[in-house]
């Protein structure tokens, strides 16, 4: 059924169509010409009336036009994004459609041939019932969640992460505010942020204490102190002279005892005194962190599955720390299976980093932005995939978020977190980043190998409950409300 027909110039990228009647950014039309259909999407619409056109400035025409007659003429524009030949391959329209070229919505089944050969639902196309399926083998790429607060990322995350379990995969969420972790995620696997400082770096372990970079001298008793500690325990270990549990219950002594020994030459002993300190800061701050019994991180994981890591009770070094080691033990791990074949991780995982301008702000170095820059610009060749979510694209860092090819963008309104995204992405076009704004909650643009086409989605509900989940404020103050009414009868009748 025509809808319309394009009018004025176009181009094979873009052309303009009056409009039968209003439709809405975001949906899909095909346009016939020249025994071709073209596939395009609708990325902007107005209105304007042929008499009273943008020049008129006398208001009292106006009102005695309404007087007289109340229906005043008006004609529905759109621009429309051209994308496509619906043909086998996709390709480009290579000549552009002639004014008059008649315009209608798509069908479903010319959607579903485009946006429905993935393995992994998401969602559905916006404004109908055809399902969104991405590839799941595209997500080596490593793919970047990005929108404002509360339009649907953890929801997505969810989504996205069930599905990819249900399907056999693997998926290591780094949950820094606990929303997954107590979560009803099918197939969840809780993994609580431990480490055990053998497995640890000496710049892992530095960050824990919150030793400052141009600390020189300090680091230089740390690293001695640390690696000599480190291979008397696993001597020890080996030799049945150490136990798990000496280890864990006189970690900081052992360690201090080492840091004493291998700066008494060093002259300024106001350093070695610093590090001591810190080392028993820590003991107050990671007690809990800190196990020797954890073994290997790689160990905890479980294909099938999604693996979440509460990160919710450590401060940012704390958080910086746990996730940069496990990435780092992850990639290497499955180098080494690559390697091996039978050695480090067995199966391909993808890990996602929440709040990540924090963790891979553009300001800062932190010890989990080099190793995710690693896993960006290795990973896709040892199975190690990255997702990236973030409400501040802006703050992210530009090297990182320009090597994150597939993109979920929801609602988004600050102009200067779209031009962001929009300059640190090749395959997003200006007039897709428009149409950020007028996204609804959990409505999303995929751009990308994870589908064939730009898409606009509605990103499914999770069927079960995340616990960062909006709370119900009138249901909380009503429960405290009884509460205190029944405190105060108990209290009057004694």
């Amino acid at each position: 059924m025509t809808i319309g027909y394009i009018v004025g110039s176009a181009t094979t990228e873009q052309a303009t169509a009056l409009l039968e009647k209003k439709i809405r950014n975001g949906y899909y039309v095909v346009v016939e010409y020249d025994d071709e259909k073209v596939l395009g999407l609708v990325t902007q619409t107005f209105t304007g009336s042929p008499l009273l056109d943008n020049n008129l400035s006398d208001i009292e025409f106006i009102q005695k036009i309404k007087k007289f007659n109340n229906s005043i003429p008006y004609f529905i524009k759109a621009r429309i994004k051209l994308l496509c030949k619906l043909n086998n391959s996709l390709s480009r329209p290579d000549i552009p459609p002639v004014a008059g070229s008649p315009i209608r919505l798509a069908t479903d089944e010319e959607l579903r041939s485009v946006f429905s050969n993935g393995e992994i639902k998401v969602g559905k196309v916006i404004g109908t019932d055809v399902e969104v399926k991405i590839r799941l083998n595209s997500l080596a790429r490593h793919l970047a969640i990005l929108a404002a607060t509360g339009s649907g990322k953890s929801n997505t995350v969810a989504v996205l992460s069930s599905r990819i379990a249900e399907n056999g995969g693997s998926v290591l969420i780094f949950d820094y505010h606990g929303e997954y972790f107590d979560s009803e995620i099918p197939r969840l696997n809780q993994i609580e942020p431990k480490i055990n400082p053998l497995k640890l770096t000496v710049g892992e372990f530095a960050t824990l204490l919150e030793l400052r970079e141009n600390a020189n001298i300090q680091y230089r008793i740390l690293r001695r102190a640390f690696k000599q500690f480190v291979e008397e325990v696993n001597k020890g270990i080996a030799e049945n002279t150490i136990s798990f549990v000496e280890l864990n219950n006189n970690f900081v002594q052992l360690l201090s005892d080492k840091v004493e020994q291998v700066s008494k030459d060093e002259k300024r002993k106001e350093s070695r005194d610093e590090v001591l300190n810190k080392i028993e800061d820590f003991a107050d701050r990671y007690a809990e962190l800190i196990d020797f019994t954890f073994g290997d991180v790689i160990d905890r994981l479980k294909v099938r599955s999604v693996n979440v890591v509460n990160l919710s009770s450590l401060d940012e070094d704390g958080i910086d720390a746990v996730v940069a080691h496990y990435l780092r033990r992850i990639l290497n791990a499955r180098k080494e299976n690559k390697l091996k074949k039978n050695g480090g991780l067995k199966f391909p995982i993808l890990s996602v980093i929440e709040e990540a301008h924090v963790l891979l702000s553009k300001e800062e170095n932190t010890l989990t932005k080099h190793w995710a820059g690693r896993i960006a610009r290795e990973g896709r060749k040892f199975g190690v995939g990255l997702v990236i979510v973030s409400q501040r694209p802006k703050g992210l860092d530009e090297n990182i978020l320009s090597q994150m090819t597939n993109k979920i963008i929801l609602k988004m309104v600050e102009p200067t977190d779209k031009k962001y995204v929009l300059e640190t992405s090749d395959n997003l076009s200006e007039d897709l980043v428009d149409e950020l704004s007028s996204l609804d909650t959990g409505e999303a643009i995929m751009v990308g190998n994870i589908v064939r086409l730009p898409t606009l989605v509605k990103i499914d509900k999770f069927e079960g409950k995340l616990a960062g989940s909006d709370p119900d404020l009138l249901k909380e103050w009503k429960e405290i409300e009884e509460i205190e009414n029944r405190n105060a009868d108990t209290a009057f009748w004694g």
